[in-house]
């Protein structure tokens, strides 16, 4: 596990990538844009950091080895999730089939900047009080 010392106020970020290729760099570039980032690689390790701290926003892969992360965000649903694929919408749950927590569905690769937005926009959704 990985964790970036927060700010003040900083927004709590879990990453939830079994694939260091993909978590490391993710991890620096939005510790670099100011989230206090957790990064584990897997739905265990993410369990355990969900059991004792509190996040703001959780960023998962939706291909976990170990339980998808549409299955994490459904054992969680106070906490908006934003999911990561390597595939196209079709293979995977259409967005009917995802719990309410997931506020967005990204495709790997994605720009930095797209990725803020959408954790802006899911943390903003949840304290506007739509959950």
């Amino acid at each position: 596990m990985t964790t970036d010392p927060p700010g003040a106020g900083a927004t709590r970020v879990l990453l939830v990538e079994d694939d260091a290729v993909f978590r490391v760099p993710l991890r620096a570039a939005l510790a670099a844009e100011g989230y206090a980032v957790v990064a584990v690689d897997s739905a265990e390790a993410a369990e355990t950091v969900l059991g004792r701290e509190a996040v703001d926003v959780v960023l998962s892969d939706l291909g976990l080895p170990d339980m998808d992360g549409a299955a994490l965000a459904t054992r969680h649903p106070g906490i908006p999730f934003v999911l990561i694929t390597g595939s196209p919408p079709d293979p995977g749950p259409d967005a009917a089939a995802l719990p309410p927590s997931v506020k967005a569905r990204l495709v790997k690769p994605f720009d930095v900047p797209d990725l803020v937005a959408v954790l802006r926009e899911a943390v903003g959704s949840c304290s506007r009080g739509a959950g």
